[in-house]
């Protein structure tokens, strides 16, 4: 079950964005885990990202059942919605990402149709360091579009990192650099 029930503060620059620790309870995040590590991911590449991949949306399993309801009941979303000033929020979608060495995700600004906050629960069981690679890089972009990196957030272990998708929301995750797996189960909450 969901472990966190308060949102901190959000940090307003480059872009509003949130770091929301121990999200999961223990018995929750090891059933997540393990349920993760069940699933036949694909191999995802192009010049823009290259990764393994598992839509999670639509699976019905008890572990991501709880899962799903964790990071997307009423309550939790109308938390999101409230914390970010931004009207409600209707469903989320997900989907478990792997990023193993060499693995990338260029910058991009998320826009797409009805998608309003992105989200990425951190499930790597290692502390990672910037060293390893693999940090979620956030730019600041100017009105020509001449963009900078001006923040760097090192995934950590059960942490959910929620950010506003708009045409300043430019973020990217860094190459990884050492033989880890960065799991991460990523998706959006939309209209």
């Amino acid at each position: 079950m969901r472990n966190a029930e308060k949102i901190p503060q959000i940090h307003k620059l480059p872009f509003p964005h949130v770091i929301v620790k121990d999200f999961l309870d223990e018995q929750t995040l090891d059933l997540v885990t393990y349920a993760l590590a069940g699933l036949e991911y694909d191999f995802d590449e192009s010049d823009l990202f290259n990764y393994l991949s598992f839509g999670l949306t639509d699976v019905d399993h008890p572990v991501i059942n709880i899962l799903r309801d964790d990071l997307g009941d009423e309550t939790w979303r109308a938390k999101v919605a409230e914390r970010f000033g931004v009207k409600s929020l209707s469903k989320i979608d997900m989907s478990a990402y792997v990023y193993g060495l060499g693995s990338f995700l260029l910058p991009h600004d998320d826009q797409v149709e009805g998608r309003i906050i992105a989200y990425s629960l951190h499930l790597t069981d290692v502390e990672m360091t910037e060293k390893m690679g693999g940090a979620l890089d956030l730019y600041e972009a100017d009105e020509t579009g001449v963009s900078k990196l001006v923040k760097s957030i090192i995934p950590e272990y059960n942490s959910l990192i929620m950010f506003e998708v708009s045409e300043k929301s430019w973020h990217q995750v860094n190459e990884v650099l050492e033989d880890i797996q960065r799991l991460t189960v990523t998706g959006w909450y939309h209209a």
